[in-house]
């Protein structure tokens, strides 16, 4: 026996030889610190965002294929005719119920538990030397195979759990390790001793193990040449399921790993790998233990603690799935019912395990390389009624560049998911190779890492642009379009479907639908404009539950609409970006320049909802006028006063003169003259009328385009205080020498007055009040004309009878 294991360890030797691990000019030794680590492009990678392959150990990851049908007995890891159990295509019934284990906390380098003196180790193949010979792997449905549901949840955590814990000691030999990981626990499930092999592998620092006694073929030397890379995971993997009571093989082939690109041809000696399959309860499973290990995350806290992260998809992966990936030299450990030629598995997309986490499938493009003429739209399908993912990509050159004339490949790429299927958009803009990567995450607020993991990536093969060449898409804040993670944690809704807007006559509108107050900001992005020059094309309003987005196109073209909200009432001023659309504008249109105004000037300001204000007249805060006058009602919930201000934009001059403020029942209108073509700003300010501050707050800016003047206007009167309290002038609104007449005629209505009189050059007229609050009378003004004397028309409001307030002054 002794002599048999020193010629099966030299035969392994020689196969590890032949296969010129260290690539070109190898000489034979091998520089731990130099080995490749695992691939990293199936443990979780990604570009942009993501974790990074674990360096824990270094061992070779192109493996040689085992040589088939030579003889091997003992414990020799996965060679020769070993006798195995034929397979069977039953259910899976026959899993016997288990409970969990217990487990006891460990510290680094504690002693294990030593294994009885009756405890012998007892490979299975030398068990099985006069079993019939192994027959073709079992193709039994996915849902007939085992998997980790078979596993009670307690149960697999204490599995786990107990893994994690062996790792952290040291065994002076193989026999004690297996004891302490399997046989100390009594652990009899077969998917259980499976996995506790596989969490152990994936767990351990295997560049730290060692033991007292190593032989030649013994089974400490197949554990130590993983850290020497001398075997391979597969092999180690195997040994330890020989001596657990488990049936299993090393398979070998090809493997789509961390050198591989898509459309690449695989030749002998070219990334070759191997993995197992692993016999449980009569049907063969497949197992990736390599692939699995992962890098440290972060810093251990202590000593004492291991932050492996695993990759579980490579434990009992469906063999419909991990044939994207790995390609068994022997057809039959395909494992499916029609296996797949070499040619089929080089034109397959390269699939990363997310992909298959979140149920993705391919709807456009099926193959690796995607041969493109003009505009691309890569689409994949999500379970969108099961599982909320994000989606994001990069693109860049296949030599690895990431800009065309110094604009980054992704700004000629837009991602939008509607109704279950994401779709990446491509113009790229020159001829050429590219690869896409596409990365997705489980968008749920226990996502709390936010990090993005590569499920696909393809190989572009640009033949020909449109001409003129294509433009990078808007310089927005994301590549995703289309309502956010942000819209939904908000609450919000959209009938509008698609991330594409299209104007009419230059024009568009976006509603929202909100749940509760909430405020909103909302900006164009334009590839050749700045953001103060796009200020004011897009305005937005609140009425009731919905908020209303107008967009005006300054000119045609592409533009970003970014929107940002939050709620005032627990976030403060901070406003969050939820959603972003395209908005495309394919016709000619003629829009007059806007005056560049601050971010957030124009519409409604914070007070403006809490006061219950809504916009009767004019929604929409930029105003275009064919005249040079204009009415414009709010309504109110509450009584308010309220005041205004006009601006002349060119100039800046305040114009307050040409604004009139009045009230009548719940609707207060403002009406404004403008005595000359051009920009006006007016600002509106309001306070209830119970508040005893006498600061009004600004409620609502206008920006006013007064494109004709029309008729030749004139300063209303000045506004006191108190008239602002609810008061309301049906005339004289104006009185001057070219448009007066001698007697003029007053009807206003002014709340809660007790007496009204107009007073000229202290010549007083009471007014009448034919029913409450309102006020009528006629007083002569003929003899003032010209003469530059101003008169005010004034009310008592009780108590002292020879006491009136002026509420408005005229200048005759």
């Amino acid at each position: 026996m002794q002599v048999y294991m020193f010629v099966l360890y030299f035969q392994l030797n020689q196969n590890m030889a032949n296969m010129n691990m260290g690539g070109p000019g190898y000489g034979g030794e091998i520089d731990l610190e130099n080995l490749p680590p695992p691939p990293p492009e199936l443990l979780q990678q990604q570009y942009l965002y993501g974790t990074v392959p674990d360096s824990r150990q270094q061992g070779v990851y192109s493996q040689f294929a085992h040589p088939q049908g030579q003889a091997s007995h003992g414990f020799t890891p996965g060679t020769g005719n070993v006798p195995m159990p034929p397979p069977q295509k039953a259910g899976i019934s026959n899993i016997p119920p288990s409970k969990p284990i217990q487990v006891e906390k460990r510290s680094v380098g504690q002693q294990p538990p030593t294994a009885p003196s009756t405890f012998k180790l007892v490979p299975v193949r030398t068990e099985q030397e006069k079993a019939p010979p192994p027959v073709a792997p079992s193709t039994a449905p996915a849902s007939q195979k085992p998997s980790l549901d078979q596993i009670d949840r307690q149960v697999l955590h204490t599995v786990d759990d107990h893994a994690i814990q062996v790792s952290k000691s040291e065994h002076p030999s193989f026999r004690e390790l297996v004891w302490d990981l399997i046989f100390s626990k009594d652990i009899t499930n077969e998917i259980e001793k499976v996995r506790v092999i596989f969490r152990w592998l994936a767990t351990k620092n295997l560049k730290e193990i060692n033991f007292d006694k190593v032989e030649k073929g013994s089974p400490e030397e197949v554990l130590l040449g993983l850290k020497e890379g001398k075997t391979t995971y597969a092999m180690v993997f195997d040994t330890m399921c020989n001596f657990a009571g488990l049936h299993s093989r090393i398979i070998s082939g090809y493997a789509k790993g961390a050198d591989y690109k898509p459309g690449m041809k695989f030749t002998p000696g070219t990334n070759q790998h191997s993995w197992n399959a692993v016999y449980i309860y009569g049907t063969w499973c497949l197992v990736d233990a390599h692939w699995a290990a992962r890098r440290i995350i972060g810093k251990p806290t202590s000593q004492e603690e291991f932050h492996y992260q695993l990759d579980e998809y490579f434990f009992l992966p469906d063999p419909h799935q991990l044939i994207y990936t790995h390609f068994p030299d022997d057809p039959q450990w395909q494992l499916l019912e029609r296996p797949i030629t070499l040619e089929e598995f080089e034109n397959m997309p390269h699939m990363k395990p997310q992909f298959f986490k979140y149920g993705l499938e391919f709807v456009s493009h099926r193959t690796a390389v995607i041969y493109g003429r003009g505009e691309l739209n890569v689409r994949l399908r999500y379970p969108a009624h099961k599982l909320a993912v994000a989606f994001n990509f990069t693109v860049q050159f296949e030599n690895g560049d990431e800009e065309y004339k110094g604009v980054k490949l992704n700004r000629f790429g837009m991602q939008e998911s509607v109704g279950g299927i994401a779709s990446f958009r491509l113009r790229l803009p020159v001829k050429g190779s590219y690869i896409l990567y596409i990365y997705a995450k489980e968008d749920t607020p226990e996502n709390k890492d936010n990090v993005y993991a590569q499920v696909c990536e393809y190989k572009i093969v640009q033949e020909e642009v449109s001409v003129p060449e294509p433009l990078p898409f808007p310089p927005c804040a994301y590549l995703n379009w289309g309502p956010g993670t942000s819209f939904y944690r908000y609450g919000l809704a959209t009938y509008q479907q698609t991330a594409q807007i299209l104007t009419r006559d230059g024009k568009a509108e976006l509603q929202i639908r909100i749940p509760r107050q909430m405020q909103f900001m909302a900006k164009l992005k334009h590839n050749d404009r700045s953001d103060a020059d796009l200020e004011g094309y897009v305005i937005h309003r609140i009425v009731g539950n919905t908020v209303y987005f107008n967009i005006t196109a300054p000119s045609r073209g592409e533009f970003g609409l970014e929107i940002y909200a939050n709620d005032p009432t627990t976030e403060g001023s901070t406003l969050y970006h939820v959603a972003q659309y395209l908005v495309e504008c394919n016709e000619d249109v003629k829009t007059v320049p806007l005056p560049k105004l601050p971010a957030g000037y124009l519409g409604a300001q914070p007070k403006f909802n809490d006061f219950g204000l809504n916009t009767l007249s004019h929604h929409i805060p930029v105003i275009h006028l064919e005249t040079n006058s204009v009415e414009i009602q709010f309504s109110t919930a509450q009584e308010m006063r309220v005041t205004a201000n006009l601006i002349e934009v060119e100039s800046d001059r305040e114009m307050p003169e040409f604004v009139f403020t009045q009230t009548k029942g719940s609707v207060v209108s403002f009406l404004v003259n403008m005595p000359t073509v051009g920009f006006y700003k007016l600002q509106l300010y309001a306070i209830p009328i119970n508040d005893p501050n006498q600061q009004l707050p600004g409620v609502y800016n206008y920006l006013i385009n007064c494109q004709r003047k029309t008729k030749e206007v004139y300063p209303f009167p000045k506004q006191y205080a108190q008239w602002k309290e609810g008061c309301y002038m049906w005339e004289p609104l104006v009185v001057h020498k070219d448009i007066g007449k001698p007697v003029v005629n007053f009807h206003v209505q002014i709340p809660r007055a007790e007496a009204v009189a107009v007073v000229t050059d202290q010549e007083w007229t009471h007014l009448q009040s034919p029913q409450s609050g309102i006020w009528q009378g006629e007083v002569n003004l003929a003899p003032y004309y010209g003469k530059g004397i101003k008169f005010t028309l004034n009310a008592n409001f009780g108590g002292d009878k020879t006491s009136y307030a002026t509420l408005l002054e005229y200048a005759i």
